[in-house]
């Protein structure tokens, strides 16, 4: 029963897999095999090519329950499914057989893709890129040559090429194979969540495809109107919003170097400058807008969508290293809060497909689409979407980890119906009001303030998330200098000369910010002591290997083999490699005005960002945001399990939220909120609270 099968296959197709995913791939009449390679345990690899019987050995494998390992296994599981069970006579596997290397790599923060974990990993085969190379050839047809008819596809099938694909399967096979040596298999839990992770994928969601043209018929128009402003602003130096490269050589003779990157962040935060140009500014901007992610999205769920009119594989496990999911091609994940309240109303415009009316109603037709983007999920016919997303739910994992009993407290009260709207609170304790006074323009700086200042962030995470919820705090400078103590103003204007008069922010917003940065630090002193500690913790366990260094006696950190781990208060464990202690230069100056360094946390992971893996630094504050995402994505992790066997299944979950498909008359928003908020063992004193709805369609 130890027996271990490692498989991979070589497919081809008319279909572009990245855009449709595998489920639209295999379901595309042109999908095929080019050969499966395979081993058991540390025998020889094997080569199948079709339409050959099956390998003897393989079939009794299967049959016997025993396990198949893949490296991204839910791609050879369709494999099976589609192709080499039906069309090919292998018997298919159940999914309890199949075990993932990726994912295995994924939950130890570990490249995603094979190359690249063998490489970190030092393992001793690699794959091979010759062989990538005919392999991406031949996953293609071919145009036909010349006296070829043109009414028939044709493959790269030349033995030759034969010869190396099959070869580059078989090092597929031996790489993952030694890769699996190499990693940690994944706990029986997280395991069972991988399994629950493949039948959500399977499910899918069903798109309106309707909907989805109308936006894209209304977005075409949109977007001929940007690109004939840009030329106009650029005097015709830059043809479009997105011609990037032009754009960044015209912004250079503008004076303004935007360096590799013109993606949305880095344009938000230098929209946030006081310096800019009109023209420079408008340019950007048009960029920001002709570059929504509206028209991406809305392909990808169309590209995707199979004949059944679903869509499916729209999630990847573990994709953070905290072990969050992440989307895949629809990005579920990053859906801008919609900025209209009647979101059936905006679908109902946008179905139209007519631009005149949607800019009647809604102004920017592009804001108004992309409000409508999650109703073109909806449900099958007799259901209904029951979703509940869990409410502000890392600043209650925050406040219960640093033992800030107070905003605990507040958090449990408000649950009850017997306290404050906490952003209210949050205001009224840094200023020294009743929260029963803090007015709505105040209680938006004390959403900006909680959602901004958790984890360390200073005035630039302050102002570039005051910009996503439109909160401009320069313009209220006078009222701050006149209801803050003398200290909190002393101390903002001596660090706006240290650092805010080279950070291109205006000095009234900059020392505003501060201020306010200032303040909700010192009414939360316990969250300020977790920082400390998680670093000093982090750093302690790479000084002295094996040693176990506790946090409030719920985290632990200790460093074995190549891995700092992170123990989180369930068991679950983060991962990070390579830890050192460098020393660093810092952003700032001592009181002589000399450069200072500090000892620095630095360790080998993949970049957020760049999704290069690199070595990076890490601090306090960012110790904290990865223990309090992995603990809310435990939450959620405990939640999908029950909420399956209480009859609501899941075809989605988007960061704290799942939205299942129950049939009518089946459930209720409250109970999948009564559900989803049961009280866990190994969080005492958390307070949990979720806020449901039901519906035809996907909405926030």
């Amino acid at each position: 029963m130890n027996e271990a099968l490692h498989i991979d296959v070589e497919t081809r197709s008319t279909c572009d897999l990245r855009k449709t995913g595998a489920h639209f791939y295999f379901e595309d009449k042109t999908t095929d095999l080019w050969c499966a390679a395979w081993a058991i345990d540390d025998e020889p690899t094997e080569i199948w090519i079709p339409p050959d019987p099956p390998p003897a050995r393989v079939v009794e494998h299967i049959r016997a329950g025993k396990l198949i390992y893949a490296h991204n296994a839910p791609f050879e599981r369709l494999v099976f499914k589609h192709l080499l069970g039906p069309r090919y006579g292998w018997p298919v596997p159940e999914l309890t057989q199949w075990r993932c290397t990726m994912a295995m790599c994924l939950a130890q923060a570990l490249p995603a893709a094979l190359d690249d974990a063998c490489a970190v990993t030092a393992s001793p085969i690699s794959k091979d890129a010759a062989g990538a190379r005919v392999m991406k050839q031949m996953a293609k047809p071919r145009r036909p040559r010349k006296d070829e008819p043109t009414d028939r596809l044709y493959w790269w099938d030349e033995p030759e090429k034969r010869a190396i694909l099959y070869a580059y399967c078989k090092t597929d096979v031996d790489a993952e194979r030694r890769l699996h040596k190499r990693i940690a298999k994944l706990p029986a839990r997280e395991q069972e969540l991988w399994f629950l992770d493949q039948i959500i994928n399977d499910r899918g969601v069903r798109v309106d495809t309707r909907l989805c043209q109308a936006a894209l018929a209304i977005v075409d128009e949109a977007r001929e109107r940007m690109d004939r402003e840009m030329r106009d602003v650029t005097s015709g130096d830059v043809a479009s919003t997105t011609a990037v490269n032009q754009l960044k050589t015209w912004l250079l003779k503008e004076g303004l170097d935007v360096g590799d990157s013109l993606a949305k962040d880095v344009i938000n935060e230098i929209l946030v400058r006081s310096d800019l140009g009109p023209k420079a500014r408008r340019a950007l901007e048009l960029r920001r807008e002709g570059s929504k992610a509206s028209v991406a999205k809305i392909d990808a769920l169309l590209n995707g969508t199979q004949r059944d009119g679903r869509s499916r594989g729209l999630l990847q496990y573990h994709a953070a290293s905290t072990g969050r999911w992440g989307g895949r091609r629809f990005q579920p994940q990053n859906i801008k809060r919609p900025e209209f309240k009647d979101q059936s109303a905006a679908v109902a415009a946008v179905a139209t497909g007519d631009i005149h009316l949607v800019e009647m109603l809604y102004g920017d037709p592009l804001r108004a689409i992309g409000d409508t983007l999650r109703g073109m999920v909806f449900a099958a016919e007799g259901h209904r979407l029951i979703a509940a997303d869990y409410s502000n739910i890392e600043g209650r994992v925050l406040a219960w980890l640093a033992g800030e009993a107070w905003k605990v407290d507040a958090f449990a009260a408000y649950d009850a119906g017997e306290g404050p709207d906490l952003y209210k609170l949050a205001y009224g304790r840094s200023f020294g009001i009743d929260a029963a006074d803090v007015s709505k323009e105040q209680r938006q700086v004390g959403k900006v303030m909680e959602l901004a200042l958790g984890y360390g962030g200073g005035v630039g995470a302050f102002e570039t998330m005051a910009a996503a919820y439109d909160v401009r705090i320069g313009e209220q400078y006078d009222y701050l200098i006149a209801n803050t103590p003398a200290r909190a103003i002393e101390q903002a204007s001596s660090t706006w000369l240290s650092r805010g008069k080279s950070s291109g922010i205006e000095e009234r917003t900059w020392i505003s910010a501060e201020i306010v940065k200032i303040l909700w630090r010192e009414t939360h002193p316990n969250v300020r002591q977790l920082w400390r500690d998680m670093e000093d913790a982090a750093m302690s366990a790479v000084a002295y290997p094996g040693t176990l260094f506790r946090v409030r006696g719920m985290v632990e950190f200790d460093k074995k083999g190549s891995f700092l781990h992170m123990r989180l208060p369930n068991g679950k464990c983060l991962w990070y490699a390579f830890p050192k202690i460098e020393r660093k230069l810092t952003a700032w100056t001592d009181d002589n005005g000399k450069a200072v360094y500090k000892d620095t946390l630095t360790y080998e992971g993949v970049d957020s960002t760049t999704r290069q893996w690199r070595r990076q630094s890490t601090y306090g504050g960012k110790l904290v945001e990865n223990a309090c995402q992995a603990i809310a994505r435990e939450i959620l992790a405990e939640a999908l399990p029950r909420l399956e066997a209480a009859g609501y299944p899941v075809i989605l979950h988007v960061h704290d939220e799942i939205v299942c498909e129950v049939p009518i008359g089946h459930g209720s928003a409250q109970e999948c909120e009564r559900i989803m908020c049961k009280p866990l063992s190994w969080a005492e004193g958390l307070p949990l609270a979720a806020e449901g709805f039901e519906a035809e369609r996907y909405k926030k």
